[in-house]
């Protein structure tokens, strides 16, 4: 009776052993189903925030690019309203140090 109760309490243990095994097995695929398909949805989440970034930087250049055109017109436009003309010779300065521009007050001769 030893052997026939050691034997049926190996076969519940065996059993309940098996199915622990199989429910560690199933909650880890799981686990690791869900991990996968979290890292492709991050992956494409990034994917596209690349995208839209860049988007939004094309969108930047443009705009500044239209300010800086409209602020040449606008600067153009108040120096003529006030008087000014465009210049078409240019005048350099001498950086010698005999020069006037560039005199430290006294007169070395």
């Amino acid at each position: 009776m030893t052997k026939k109760t050691n034997n049926l309490l190996r076969l519940v243990n065996e059993k309940n052993l098996f199915i622990s095994f199989v429910g560690v097995f199933v909650c880890l695929l799981g686990l690791y189903m869900y991990l996968v398909s979290a890292t492709v949805m991050h992956v494409v989440l990034q994917t596209e925030l690349k995208q839209q970034t860049k988007t939004v930087h094309s969108e930047i250049s443009e705009l500044e690019n239209r300010l800086i055109i409209a602020q040449h017109k606008v600067s153009s436009d108040i120096a003529t309203l006030q008087g000014f003309t465009p210049i078409t010779e240019k005048v350099f300065i001498d950086r010698s140090p005999d020069s006037l521009v560039l005199s430290d007050g006294s007169l070395a001769q």
